[in-house]
Formats: C-alpha cells, structure tokens, sequence
C-alpha cells in the first residue's frame, strides 16, 4: 500500500480517538508524516499513555482491513486475494 496510505489510516485513527478535539486538534489526513501528524501522535500518548498504542494499532488495522474489502468490491478480480490479505497483513 505504500507509506501515504499507512500515514492515512494513522491521521484517521488519530482524529478518531482525539475525543471530538478535546485532547488534541484533528489533523489534516494529506497521507505525509509531518510535524502536525508527529504532534498529534505525541498528544496522544501523552493523553492516553503508551499502553494505549495497541488501540491505536487495532484502529489501523481496522481501516486497512476495510481498505482491501472496499479493493475487492470495487474490483473483483481482487477477491481472490482478500482471505490472503485479512489474514496476512492484519493483526
């Protein structure tokens, strides 16, 4: 999927669980890792403290795994591949 992609699902994740702005500002989801993104990950460790990195990482996992549904819906010559990848890249 590439980096822009894994940086998107993480300024998603991230703007999901920022309790509505109350922890820290929504980002802009641009898929690049830059200082707004950096911050926003810090504030959430500093809010939530590092066990809540598990969350985080089930979030991601969440919207990849809805990502390569949506590829197999979208085109079905991909569905061959979606028990693969749920079951390879997920978790």
């Amino acid at each position: 999927m590439g980096t822009g992609t894994a940086t998107g699902f993480l300024q998603r994740a991230l703007n999901a669980l920022n309790r509505n702005g109350r922890d820290y500002a929504d980002i802009a989801v641009d898929r690049k890792m830059g200082a707004a993104t950096l911050s926003a990950l810090s504030a959430f460790f500093d809010t939530r403290g590092r066990s809540a990195e598990n969350v985080l990482l089930k979030a991601m996992d969440a919207l990849q795994g809805a990502h390569y549904v949506r590829l197999a819906e979208a085109r079905p010559s991909q569905e061959a591949f979606l028990c693969g990848w749920l079951s390879n890249r997920i978790g």
